[in-house]
């Protein structure tokens, strides 16, 4: 026999929230992280980023880089550096001219070659000018000599026997010319040379550590494509290294190391002792891990704040070995790393799903109460701090916001962790992790970019309904609905009691806000029952009947729509649309066929219509409802298994 769900159109009000906080906000990784990407920035003159999108005609494939910063290391600690880097590129249409960003203030450039005949470097722009055009589909190199000033510009440092990078989000074009957007994607390359004191990671695999006399020149080399801020040179005279090989105990021919850079007096063991069991439960939970090796490095004063996604090595602060914030940045491995956003608008799929991951380790961890505790901390953290304005804006695309609104806490990263958490309340747990998983293991998404319609269209293809409503309004709306509703109960005959719920939202600042909602009512004689319903108007009523006694009802009684403001009220009796009652669905789930009893002041005609969740309808008769109390029965043995919503007008 078919299962059914079938349910009313329902609604009730939220409480405020109120809970102890499991530790401080200042403690989170994703705080931390946050912290990062936001205050590096404040120490810059000129705060705003560049407006630096520019149309391409072709696909940078591969980025190779060598630098000379031997004596970066050395006192007073300069800032200069040589580099020759080498692009490989793919033009898309008839090329003569190849476009990127390289920071005037940061790099001088010397000499073009290879492909390029000549070049101009203006306004933060390297315009190279190529000896023959290309024609789509054509792949060809071009070459770079360039010198990088004695400048703090606040993506490369070099300080007390430390030389390290942090791009994130446009510093990459600071320490070498690029196409700095997330959605060009290439291969890259790193030679260094450094004293033979120092220890040198970067992206990918190291491929040689040739060591002469004083020198090392070390070669690291990354076959999974990186966007150009997770591009990443991390070094330090005298680095503790540490080297752990995780077996995955599921599939023990998935093996990689874990390279652990961290400085004298401090002990990484902590998140050693735990690291294969994140590994464990991020590959089980999204894919297998995605690269052939990854690490952390924690820096120096100059990186204070917390944390930076690097891909396979991420930057810490210093002696900043904590649980939470390893796990926020290591998550991003996934989610930033191998799917990266494909614009500045998208930064809600980095962001926001390794902050809802810091939830979910949680609840392997520890259990539901504690995902949803942290869960709550970030819904009240967002309605204490909300700035007003949504999770994506479609001008970030083009122009990249100050980084206070990009990376800022309250939006990008708490409301965007609750979003998930409330698309898993909607969608139920099993179809939120298939959609989940089916996200990761995408390949048009693994080591490339996407947009937040490309999730959207996994959620809609998993599912098979449109959830577009779902993240227009809360990802593309700003604000959360504020619900003032009102209830009653009153009694019916000897037998019979009904229910009369009121769902209003009040907000002015933003649209209507369509959630399924669970409400409880509690009463007499073991009465105690949830009832989920989709609330999809403004100010809609809803009725119910019970042969037992109602004595209160509760709205949202798990607290599941976390992102809300809301008030309940006892109303004056009322019933629902001039005078008539119903019971819930009879049984429920249901086989072929279900009852509804309803109780009618006066003879009158009922339209019973019943919705799919993708709000088509799909069945539809007319009823003569008789003066009193009266049960109707339907019979939907035609209908395919799922969940649908009843909807009676008269």
């Amino acid at each position: 026999m078919k299962t059914k769900i079938v349910t009313f159109l329902i609604i009730l009000s939220l409480f405020a929230i109120s809970f102890s906080f499991a530790q401080e906000i200042s403690d989170k990784g994703s705080y931390r992280c946050h912290l990062d990407k936001t205050k590096k920035y404040s120490l810059v003159s000129n705060q705003k980023l560049e407006e630096s999108y520019f149309p391409k005609s072709f696909d940078v494939l591969k980025y190779q880089l060598d630098v000379d910063i031997w004596s970066c290391y050395q006192s007073p600690y300069s800032h200069a550096f040589d580099g020759n880097l080498v692009i490989t590129l793919k033009a898309d249409s008839l090329l003569d001219h190849v476009k990127l960003n390289a920071q005037n203030n940061s790099l001088q450039i010397q000499e073009v070659g290879l492909a390029a005949s000549t070049f101009t470097h203006s306004s933060n722009l390297l315009n190279i000018h190529l000896d023959t055009t290309m024609l789509p589909g054509d792949t060809f190199q071009i070459s770079i000599q360039y010198h990088h000033n004695n400048v703090n510009d606040y993506a490369f440092y070099a300080e007390n026997g430390f030389v390290f990078t942090d791009c994130e989000p446009e510093g990459a074009r600071r320490w070498f010319p690029c196409y700095d957007r997330p959605s060009d994607k290439a291969q890259w390359e790193l030679k260094a040379k450094v004293p033979s004191n120092v220890k040198l990671g970067s992206n990918g695999i190291l491929q040689d550590s040739l060591r002469i006399a004083d020198t090392i020149f070390y070669t690291w080399k990354s076959e999974e494509n990186v966007a150009t801020y997770l591009m990443v040179l991390t070094s330090r005279v005298n680095y503790n290294l540490d080297v752990i090989n995780y077996i995955n105990p599921n599939d023990t021919s998935e093996h990689f190391p874990f390279r652990f850079y961290y400085n004298p007096g401090e002990n990484p063991q902590g998140i050693i002792n735990i690291i294969d069991d994140v590994t464990t439960y991020f590959s089980q939970t999204f894919c297998k891990h995605p690269f052939p090796k990854n690490g952390f490095a924690s820096l120096n004063e100059e990186f204070q704040w917390g944390g930076m996604e690097n891909q396979t090595l991420t930057s810490i602060c210093p002696n900043c070995w904590d649980e939470s914030l390893i796990v926020h940045e290591f998550s991003h491995q996934w989610f930033g790393d191998m799917i990266t956003c494909a614009t500045w608008a998208d930064i809600w799929l980095n962001e926001g799903f390794a902050t809802f991951n810091e939830c979910l380790w949680l609840e392997e961890k520890s259990g539901y109460n504690a995902y949803k505790q942290d869960v709550l901390q970030n819904a009240s953290y967002y309605l204490a701090a909300n700035p007003h304005w949504p999770i994506s804006d479609s001008n970030w695309a083009i122009t990249t916001p100050s980084s206070d609104v990009l990376f800022n806490y309250a939006i990008t990263y708490c409301k965007g962790a609750c979003v998930l958490h409330q698309l898993r309340y909607t969608l139920g747990d099993s179809l939120f992790f298939e959609v989940i998983h089916q996200y990761a293991n995408d390949s048009a998404f693994q080591y490339q970019s996407a947009t937040i319609p490309d999730f959207i269209n996994v959620v809609n293809s998993v599912t098979g309904e449109d959830y577009q409503w779902f993240f227009d309004e809360w990802i593309y709306t700003p604000d959360h609905p504020v619900y003032q509703n009102i209830y009653s109960i009153s009694q019916i005959d000897d037998q019979h009691w009904g229910v009369y719920l009121e769902v209003n939202q009040t907000q002015t600042s933003t649209g209507f806000f369509k959630m399924p909602i669970t409400i409880r009512i509690i009463g007499l004689n073991g009465l105690d029952t949830l009832i989920r319903v989709m609330n999809d108007m403004n100010h809609q009523g809803f009725s119910f009947i019970f042969d037992k006694q109602p004595i209160s009802l509760i709205f949202d009684p798990n607290n599941d729509i976390v992102l809300k403001q809301a008030s309940l009220a006892v109303g004056i009796p009322q019933s629902l649309t001039k005078g008539f009652t119903i019971s819930e669905v009879y049984p429920n789930p249901v086989g072929d066929e279900f009852g509804i009893d309803i109780s009618a002041e006066k003879a009158s005609l009922a339209e019973i219509n019943i919705f799919n969740m993708n709000g088509a309808k799909v069945y539809t008769t007319m009823h003569n409802l008789l003066p009193g109390f009266q049960s109707i029965k339907l019979n939907i043995s035609s209908f395919p298994s799922g969940m649908y919503f009843i909807e009676i007008n008269l």
